[in-house]
């Protein structure tokens, strides 16, 4: 068990193999990709919805656990998906496995009216704070700064004003505290993932104060 847990967090070994990753290529998979995920939610039936992410979540895990064992693997993968990769996913689960593990979690405990808005908030608001946040001078919290949270949860609170006025989710005042919520968890920086740990914090928050 120690074993497993090690490779879902380190890759088995914690290597420092460094994998080229220009941030305008990644921020923009990460806005397009993660809020495919919430735009998908609307639309589709809940069940559908939770049955694809699983589908999506065990490929995403299965993928990354074989090719930390497999060498080759490992060395496709990087060559081909090095402009998407930080430096350490060579070693790690990736950040797009983890977004989908805890978009699953959060529609299958929470629902879609948690799910929609949680999701857009770390598929916006995250590149949003990291725009800003490598822009502005002042004090650094983890190295990232107050005012990239701030610019997350602008985005985040606008993303979920835009989906309350357009009908895709109801409204409810829980909304804006998950926003926050949202913002606070990415400065914190809470391991193993910002895409993992955004969306479980949050969407806890926004559940327990009541949709």
């Amino acid at each position: 068990m120690r074993r497993f847990l090690d490779m879902l967090v380190f890759g088995g070994e914690r290597r420092t193999t460094v994998v080229a990753s220009p941030p305008r290529w990644r921020r923009l998979f990460h806005v397009v990709a993660g809020s495919s995920i919430p735009l998908a939610a609307i639309v589709l039936p809940e069940t559908t919805m939770i049955w694809a992410l699983a589908l999506l979540a065990a490929g995403g895990l299965t993928l990354d656990l074989v090719r930390f064992r497999v060498g080759w693997l490992n060395a496709l993968f990087l060559s081909w998906m090095a402009p998407l990769l930080k430096q350490d996913e060579a070693a790690h689960i990736t950040g797009a496995t983890y977004m989908i593990i805890a978009a699953l979690v959060v529609f299958v405990l929470y629902g879609r009216e948690v799910g929609i808005p949680v999701m857009f908030f770390l598929s916006l608001g995250d590149p949003a704070a990291a725009l800003v946040g490598r822009r502005m001078p002042g004090p650094r919290f983890r190295n990232k700064s107050p005012f990239g949270t701030a610019a997350f949860i602008a985005v985040g609170a606008g993303a979920a004003a835009i989906l309350v006025a357009a009908n895709g989710i109801d409204h409810y005042w829980a909304i804006w505290v998950g926003a926050t919520v949202a913002g606070a968890v990415e400065l914190a920086s809470f391991p193993p993932d910002d895409n993992l740990a955004v969306p479980l914090l949050a969407g806890t928050a926004m559940y327990f104060l009541g949709t």
